[in-house]
């Protein structure tokens, strides 16, 4: 790895670091400081873990983000990184996300599993999101391999 493509790795890295900080404001009906990790511009789009239409441009993103971050209420989260994919300004992660929250204004609290895609950036201004997808389809997909094997995987 050259210097330069070190450089810029280590520049996405503190950048994810920022995703996770602020998705945890995020879990906790916070957008605010997720959403000022988003390019904004009009080829962004969201493909959010509640469902829903695919949302294209800032402004309908930014108001997705601020609907979706107000369902969740005394959030924690995590993620599992399972691949990393850098050119020199394009980055794409796929990762699984958990969040153990109230969600949807419910009293006690549940667990939701995402498989998540994010697609990034790199302009003047560092490392933006441009893309993401997250869905919930992590134990449908088992209960699909179990009833097809008879085990889960």
């Amino acid at each position: 790895m050259t210097i330069a493509a070190s450089q810029r790795r280590a520049e996405f890295d503190a950048f994810l670091a920022k995703i996770d900080a602020a998705q945890d404001a995020f879990a906790d009906g916070r957008p605010g400081d997720f959403k000022a990790l988003w390019s904004h511009t009009g080829d962004v789009t969201l493909s959010g873990g509640h469902g829903g239409v695919i949302e294209r441009g800032w402004d309908k993103v930014a108001a997705r983000l601020d609907w979706a971050s107000s369902t969740y209420q005394k959030g924690d989260r995590s993620n599992e990184i399972v691949s990393i994919i850098m050119a020199d300004d394009l980055a794409c992660v796929v990762r699984k996300e958990v969040i153990v929250a109230r969600i949807g204004g419910e009293v006690a609290r549940s667990r939701q599993e995402l498989r998540v895609t994010m697609v990034f950036r790199r302009g003047p201004d560092g490392w933006r999101i441009v893309h993401r997808h997250a869905d919930a389809q992590i134990q449908a997909a088992l209960r699909r391999a179990t009833e097809m094997t008879g085990s889960a995987r």
